[in-house]
């Protein structure tokens, strides 16, 4: 009760200087910090984000040229479910400048957005096509580090798609299923071992690394699980 009573306090003094802290554990964690290393995006980076890698179907790509994700190979399902996870699952917007189209926002979904327009995909028009066909969205939170958007397909009517994306240690746990070439394989331990290898080496590479995942199911299906319950709604 002490230690307790002695954070409050604490924490009550630094507020007095504008300082606001969430949690009353946090200044006897940041006692035990020695160096401090901070910056903002923008000061430290540009804060111009771009693709340099991918691992999808069990290969390691580099993003070496504009057109890299139309040339690699991946099967027709893939490349819909990446368009569909950056495109949809997204709060960026693409605006019209003097003469090309912009996208604007979060710089990570910028980021994403710059590699397909680099491959000359028509994202100011095909990023359009979720309005009015959204079911329902979970946006992105520090504590379950995913976003999730649940839609109608554009393409297949009675289709509802739900695009994933987040942290890839909490994606893959989500997980039960992978694309390979043209058919859905198992993820298995061995499988996820692997991408879990991929990942920490993106990672010692200093590369933000970030996971997608898609799942379908028809909209009969998509009702009477999540919209024939008052208030219910997928989390």
């Amino acid at each position: 009760m002490m230690i307790g009573v002695s954070l409050a306090f604490t924490v009550m003094k630094m507020n007095a200087d504008k300082i606001l802290v969430r949690k009353l554990d946090a200044p006897e964690k940041m006692g035990a910090v020695e160096e401090i290393c901070c910056g903002k995006t923008g000061t430290i980076t540009s804060a111009q984000m771009r693709v340099a890698q991918f691992f999808c179907e069990q290969r390691q790509v580099k993003n070496t040229r504009k057109n890299t994700i139309l040339h690699c190979e991946l099967s027709p399902q893939t490349l819909e479910s990446i368009k569909g996870g950056i495109l949809y699952n997204c709060d960026a917007r693409v605006e019209m400048d003097a003469t090309t189209y912009v996208p604007v926002g979060n710089p990570t979904e910028v980021g994403f957005l710059k590699f397909l327009q680099d491959a000359d995909i028509p994202i100011h028009l095909l990023i359009q096509r979720k309005n009015g066909r959204i079911r329902a969205s979970v946006p992105f939170s520090s504590e379950k580090k995913r976003s999730a958007i649940a839609l109608e397909d554009p393409d297949r009517p009675g289709v509802v798609v739900v695009h994933v994306k987040g942290a890839p240690e909490v994606i893959l746990e989500l997980c039960q299923s992978m694309v390979a070439g043209e058919r859905d394989a198992e993820l298995g331990p061995d499988e996820k071992d692997e991408i879990d290898q991929k990942i920490r080496q993106m990672g010692t590479q200093m590369l933000r690394v970030i996971a997608f995942a898609t799942f379908e199911m028809e909209s009969d299906e998509w009702i009477n699980r999540f919209e024939t319950k008052a208030g219910s709604s997928p989390s």
